[in-house]
């Protein structure tokens, strides 16, 4: 076996063969690779993401570990993070979509946590494949979910060119914890055995990690297939139960969940965080298939399987509680002061030996120019803004019909979003709204990932994620406890490509700087393009909040005629990044950059303002713009309820610009004035419009638009086809 074929470099070779005063066999060689592939070690990332902030008066876990960990009260702490599974899901898309919902329900089960939500965040490609895919990757997320029960609450979906052959199937999971309970993946102690539970061990998923999600893609994807795992909701849920039995207990020293590199990197990453060792038998794994050779059973990623450590004197009540769920369970090694990674069986014991803080904490990496994040930042060459001299009526329904704007409920109906019976606002919402049943608080949770705003400046796709994610608490008062970032990008190995991957997380660091949220753990995915063809840099970014009033949502659409409208939004708009661009410019042009001061103030405002005024609803402006909006809160708004908007000029660009910072407030007469006074100076507020009874949606301009409901709910439901 060559390092070639195990995806190392000629450099990461011979930096091997000088750590270790030696060359490694065949068994070693394939550890290594698969610990230093791009999707284990984040060797072209680590040095960014330490740009992020990490540090809160609500963080309890930062990165390092499993999932982040944040405090929502006295009683309860909050487990959450977002993971991908997007080459899988290009591979086999319903095992690949699947897998990637029980591998981040495991890394929340591994911080002692009850999952209580999945939220998931999509891209697509606009090619006839790419329909067949988003159909299987749903069926996937929605198969995994439904059947481990744990509800899909809240998500979002991206179409784009460049993703025809690389989908992005991001998924975030949510779980709850006492605040007494502490576990984690680096309390291994010498003497302590290693304990396998779950799936016997098969051939299913072996270089997952290094071959699959570590290179770009060719043509074909047939001869991948075998890389990808299978998925079985039924043993995970039994997997979970258990688990979650056993930390209950108070006596295991360590868990960690078995994801990329199986075996590899669940044994390697826990030793080494522990500052241990360990002896492996490989005889003891149970194993699904006859002759499987060591590195077989090393680098398997078969699913459902944890790995807990126990004190030998604490065995047989571990035990006890495998064999009421029914769970396979068996001892395959046991904890060694000597900070060896040893793996043989009883003939040949020492077949690999490697000190961990090589094989899991000696990976190169990927040097950051010093000064790198100011050049994140720097501004993209300027461009001759998008400025349309006329308005059109069929412009707006041909926005709002766009794949990016219309009505999720295709996708949402395939998730169950309220088992547990947790669920206030669900998937019909631009964020959910859970309840904790073990507190008076509740939680807000949102997630976004703006691609298209990242394609020509991705400092600004990066900003802008940060600041959907906390728009949206704000409408609910929630109060931002943590942030976790999914990155999706290219091959970082083009220049290009890792300048782009720089200004995206130059971006989310000066943007969960400035608005004061720290971003505690996430998941990078590189190597996201097929024949020499990236994807745009994608940050999706999921935020937890604390809501203090889980059962009495703010509302997001008008409850009444007679209502004031007022607009909430920087001065500068502009249509760059656009769904209004996308369908009528010759070119694209960059997304418009946000005034993180101007924008912290205005995002404390709405927060203030959720909590303290009554009677009045709030929405964001996202895809679309505020025409987009607008239509969605009149669709949702009761039957007989009309809206009547006066629009500003430059009129085209304020009704469908997307620029980050604006919202709509529905507002009592009574309370406008208060509003308008106690608004922050250096943001715009100002009333556009009133509700009415004439059940339609009138935009006032040089010439008035109207729109009847019928027309807009049949749009926003199947697409204009005008």
């Amino acid at each position: 076996m060559t390092y070639e074929e195990v995806g190392l470099t000629a450099e990461e070779f011979t930096h091997i063969c000088d750590q270790m005063g030696r060359v490694p066999n065949d068994l070693e060689l394939g550890l290594f690779g698969v610990l230093w592939s791009e999707h284990c070690s984040y060797k072209s990332s680590k040095n960014l993401l330490a740009w992020l902030p990490h540090d809160g008066p609500a963080v309890v876990q930062g990165p390092g570990e499993n999932a982040g960990v944040v405090q929502l009260d006295d009683k309860v702490h909050v487990a959450f993070k977002v993971e991908s599974h997007n080459h899988p899901s290009y591979v086999e898309p319903v095992q690949g979509a699947a897998t990637g919902v029980g591998g981040i329900l495991r890394d929340i089960v591994a911080m002692g946590a009850r999952p209580v939500a999945l939220a998931d965040s999509l891209r697509f490609g606009t090619d006839d494949p790419s329909q067949h895919l988003q159909h299987a990757v749903v069926e996937g997320v929605g198969a995994y979910g439904n059947a481990i029960g744990i509800p899909t609450v809240t998500g979002e979906v991206g179409y784009g060119a460049v993703y025809d052959k690389n989908p992005l199937v991001n998924v975030m999971a949510v779980g709850l914890l006492p605040a007494q309970r502490k576990i984690s993946a680096r309390g291994a102690r010498p003497g302590s055995y290693l304990l396998l539970v779950g799936q016997p061990t098969g051939r299913d998923g072996i270089h997952g990690a290094s071959l699959l999600a570590s290179q770009d893609f060719g043509e074909g994807t047939e001869h991948m297939r075998p890389t990808v795992q299978v998925g079985d909701p039924f043993m995970g849920k039994l997997l979970m139960e258990a688990t979650l039995a056993a930390v209950e207990t108070g006596l295991l020293d360590a868990v960690q969940d078995l994801g990329a590199a199986g075996l590899t990197s669940a044994i390697a990453e826990l030793v080494y965080r522990s500052q241990v060792g360990a002896q492996v038998w490989l005889d003891d794994v149970p194993c699904r298939e006859p002759h499987m050779t060591p590195y077989e059973i090393m680098l398997s990623e078969t699913q459902e399987r944890m790995l807990l450590i126990v004190a030998p004197h604490h065995l047989e009540a571990i035990e006890a509680i495998m064999n009421h769920w029914e769970l396979p369970h068996r001892v395959i090694g046991e904890v060694t002061e000597e900070p060896l990674l040893v793996i043989g069986t009883r003939d040949n014991p020492r077949q690999a030996v490697l000190p961990p803080e090589i094989l899991a904490g000696a990976c190169p990496l990927k040097p950051v120019p010093a000064n790198g994040r100011d050049k994140g930042r720097q501004l993209v060459p300027s461009m001759p803004a998008f400025k349309p001299l006329t308005l059109e009526r069929e412009w707006g329904l041909n926005v709002l019909g766009a794949p990016e704007c219309k009505s999720r409920a295709p996708i949402y109906q395939r998730y169950d979003s309220m088992i547990l019976t947790n669920t206030v606002w669900g998937p019909d919402h631009p964020l959910a709204v859970l309840r904790v049943k073990d507190s008076t608080a509740g939680l807000a949770i949102a997630v976004r990932g703006p691609g298209r705003y990242a394609a020509l400046d991705p400092y600004s796709g990066g900003m802008a994620a940060v600041a959907r994610v906390i728009s949206l608490l704000a409408t609910q008062g929630a109060q931002p406890l943590g942030l976790t970032d999914g990155i999706n990008a290219g091959n970082p190995d083009r220049e290009d490509v890792f300048q782009d991957l720089m200004a995206l997380l130059a971006g989310i660091a000066d943007a969960s700087q400035a608005l004061g949220v720290p971003v505690t753990g996430g998941n990078v995915s590189l190597h996201n393009e097929t024949s020499g063809h990236p994807i745009w840099p994608t940050a999706v970014i999921g935020a937890v909040g604390r809501h203090s009033c889980p059962l009495e949502p703010v509302p997001d659409a008008p409850m009444a005629a007679g209502m004031d409208i007022l607009w909430v939004g920087p001065e500068d708009l502009g249509l760059g990044g656009s769904i209004f661009e996308s369908l009528y410019s010759p070119r694209l042009t960059p997304y418009p950059r946000a005034n993180l001061t101007q924008l912290a103030e205005v995002l404390a405002w709405v927060t203030s303002l959720a909590r303290t005024a009554p009677g009045i609803a709030l929405r964001t402006i996202e895809e679309g713009g505020l025409f987009v909006a607008m239509s969605r809160a009149f669709i949702k708004a009761p039957e007989k309820l009309g809206i009547t908007v006066k629009a500003d000029d430059p009129v085209v660009e304020w009704l469908f610009s997307e620029a980050v910072g604006q919202f709509l407030i529905f507002s009592t007469p009574e309370s406008t004035a208060r509003l308008l006074e106690e608004s922050p100076k250096s943001v715009t507020v100002r009333v556009i419009g009133q509700t009415t009874l004439d059940g339609a949606l009138q935009f006032r301009a040089h010439k008035t638009l109207h729109y009847s409901r019928e027309e807009l709910e049949r749009t926003f439901a199947q697409g204009y086809r005008g």
